[in-house]
């Protein structure tokens, strides 16, 4: 068995697990349904057979979409096992980051009368996702600009101006007083503690000693006091003072004892709480000592660091290439950027100019009378149109194999790459499986023969291929690209000489 074929066969099963995976996750309704009709203003987002929600269930398909008195109408294939009333509702929801919508169906209660087939839906809301998001940030804006402008008055500059004078002045104001109540506070803390050590200074004995002198003291101006037996009203005038003084100094003395009373009582309530936080006790001690609350804070923190690398880390690619259609005798124009924030994935958006477009045939009958005799002739008609078409995409990436989905040129499909050697490189996509017809079928294979050279040389690339292979509209082609990434942009920004 040779190299290319074994290529060939690894090509083809990936192709088939690509499929099945696609066709097994993907949402595809299947059952008996009604058709109901809706006007909308805006069909931005929706695509044919995008799904019709109830509650998170798929219950139907978005059949067609028309234009009926300069509105989208829509034609809507719902289950019959969902009854619709007149008070139903359907909004545009979107559904993804790439633009894409469905619709969200409230089907409505029994107070109101019940739908029959083929009436339309009344209330119906498409303004919301991006284009409601945009037209809240005008309105802000505008709002934003009119302060602005009322702001940039003379009248207001001036009172404007008065404000922050006055906050400026208040502010310094109450810097100052701060600053002299910090100076104050820390002034009286300092007496505290001279008194507490001074108090603390003196042992139970000495103040036991100093109370028994006291209250001794007492006794003998009692005595005393008896003995003069009230003759020297001088002498007993200075007894009754030296007694008050000496009552008063108990009291205080008193005092003191049941000020350090309360200052141990404290002392003790504040080892108690220190005792329990170290031993993690109550909310500050859970905060300090709690692993899993140190570990969800680890998480999070890891989680936001992979995000801001995430962000820092993405590469941007640039590709443009064009390809020469051989039996169209055109040009078909390709401009993608991608997007890849890891290793493993990427995002890609692009356009492509098709000259060939959409086609569809419209066929129209009538009759003649030649001679007496009636024909029926069929007229067909081509039209071509949309001949600007987008992709939007979403890749993972499996070594060597890249496993694309999503939208390819307007339609949905689904793509493989796959990348045996950095100069080469083959695809394959298919997609448009609503035509009615075969889905389309390219296939691609692409060189980098100047991939060792100097740039810009390096990013050049060419392509051969095929597409519609499967249909009556096949076509070859050959072209010329070039592809370069955010980190080439940099250096020819840093290398263009700066006036």
């Amino acid at each position: 068995m040779t190299r290319a074929l074994k290529i060939g066969i690894f090509f083809i099963i990936c192709s088939c697990c690509a499929g099945i995976y696609i066709y097994k996750s993907a949402d595809f309704f299947e059952g008996d349904t009604k058709t109901y009709y809706a006007l909308a203003d805006d069909a931005m987002g929706l695509l044919r057979d995008s799904d019709i929600l109830v509650s998170g269930v798929v219950v139907g398909k978005l059949d067609k979409i028309g234009l009926e008195n300069g509105k989208a109408k829509f034609t809507l294939k719902i289950s019959k096992e969902v009854p619709l009333y007149e008070n139903a509702k359907l909004e545009k929801v979107m559904e993804s980051m790439l633009g894409t919508n469905v619709l969200v169906l409230a089907p409505g209660d029994s107070s109101a009368p019940l739908l029959k087939e083929n009436d339309y839906i009344k209330n119906v809301k498409t303004s919301s996702g991006m284009s409601a998001a945009m037209s809240k940030v005008s309105e802000i804006m505008e709002k934003t600009d009119a302060l602005m402008e009322k702001v940039l008055e003379r009248e207001n500059q001036e009172k404007l101006n008065k404000i922050i004078d006055m906050l400026v002045r208040t502010t310094e104001n109450t810097t100052q007083n701060v600053e002299g109540s910090m100076k104050m506070l820390s002034s009286v803390l300092k007496d505290m503690s001279e008194v507490m050590q001074k108090v603390n200074a003196k042992s139970d004995s000495e103040m036991e000693k100093l109370s028994k002198i006291l209250e001794n003291t007492l006794k003998v101006t009692d005595r005393i006091a008896e003995i003069s037996d009230g003759k020297d009203e001088k002498l007993n005038q200075t007894l009754d003072d030296l007694r008050n003084s000496l009552k008063l100094i108990a009291d205080e003395l008193a005092a003191s004892r049941g000020a350090m009373q309360d200052v141990r009582d404290i002392t003790s309530n504040v080892n108690q709480i220190t005792e329990k936080v170290a031993n993690g006790e109550g909310t500050v001690g859970k905060l300090l000592t709690d692993e899993k609350l140190y570990e969800d804070i680890v998480k999070v923190s890891d989680k936001l660091t992979d995000y801001a690398d995430t962000l820092l880390g993405m590469k941007v690619y640039v590709d443009a290439h064009s390809n020469y259609m051989v039996f169209n005798n055109s040009f078909k124009t390709y401009f993608d950027i991608t997007l890849q924030p890891r290793q493993d994935r990427f995002y890609l958006l692009g356009v492509v100019d098709d000259p060939r477009g959409n086609v569809s045939h419209t066929v129209t009958t009538h009759t003649t009378d030649v001679d007496g005799t009636t024909y029926i002739v069929e007229d067909d008609k081509t039209v071509v149109s949309d001949k600007l078409k987008f992709n939007l995409q979403i890749g993972r990436i499996f070594g060597p194999v890249a496993l694309r989905g999503g939208i390819f040129q307007n339609k949905a499909g689904f793509g493989i790459d796959y990348n045996p050697w950095k100069y080469v490189s083959l695809s394959a996509e298919i997609f448009d499986f609503s035509s009615g017809g075969a889905p389309q079928l390219r296939v691609q294979g692409l060189a980098r023969p100047l991939l060792w050279t100097i740039e810009p040389f390096s990013w050049l690339y060419i392509t051969a291929g095929g597409e519609d292979l499967i249909n009556g509209q096949r076509d070859l082609y050959f072209g010329l690209g070039l592809r370069f990434d955010d980190d080439d942009l940099k250096s020819i920004v840093s290398s263009v000489p700066k006036p």
